[in-house]
């Protein structure tokens, strides 16, 4: 796009992505295409489609998001200062200096090794990526319902509401599934160490 060029025509968020980046959920173009199915949807149905389908999508989102940002934070700590504190040993200074510089690494070895105890507890990076593939998955089957596509071609709204519901309601479970046989491997990690430190 050149400096005089305007971003493409269209709808107001369709403009923003232009010039604030696209979002992974949009809650302009989800209440736009909400407003439009008020037509064709009874209000328990459209009731529906906010409480569980729209509550669900941003809960996994906002997880998602959450996680990446602690996941990244935890792993810059632990590789940045582990490269930063060879440098700080290494170092030639004076003796008054030198004991700043002890209780600097010292304290930056901690900082890692909580980042790091934090990580193997949590699976920061595991949720991140689980929760952001239950994200996409449910925007994904609320889009074709939405376009009527993939396994509601041919149908009207009415008619593939049931189809669009189980469908929903079938991410959803699998992803419960899913978190749950996460937390039970941490938990099984967390026996596993907790047992060889006993042993040790």
């Amino acid at each position: 796009m050149t400096k005089d060029s305007s971003p493409p025509q269209g709808q107001p968020w369709v403009r923003r992505w232009f010039q604030e980046g696209v979002p992974l959920v949009d809650p302009d173009a989800i209440a736009e295409t909400f407003e439009a199915l008020k037509s064709h949807l009874k209000p328990q149905q459209m009731t529906y489609l906010e409480a569980r389908w729209l509550h669900m999508l941003l809960w996994w989102t906002e997880r998602a998001k959450e996680n990446k940002w602690k996941y990244y934070t935890a792993r810059c700590i632990v590789i940045l200062g582990g490269a930063l504190i060879p440098a700080l040993v290494s170092l030639n200074v004076n003796p008054g200096v030198a004991q700043y510089l002890k209780w600097t690494t010292a304290g930056i070895g901690l900082l890692i090794a909580i980042s790091a105890g934090l990580e193997e507890i949590f699976h920061f990076g595991e949720i991140w990526r689980e929760k952001r593939g239950a994200a996409e998955l449910l925007k994904v089957e609320g889009w074709r319902y939405f376009e009527l596509s993939g396994a509601y071609r041919g149908k009207s709204y009415q008619d593939a509401y049931p189809d669009f519901v189980a469908s929903v309601e079938a991410l959803i479970e699998r992803e419960i599934k899913d978190y749950l046989v996460t937390v039970r491997t941490v938990q099984k990690d967390s026996e596993k160490d907790q047992t060889g430190n006993t042993k040790q």
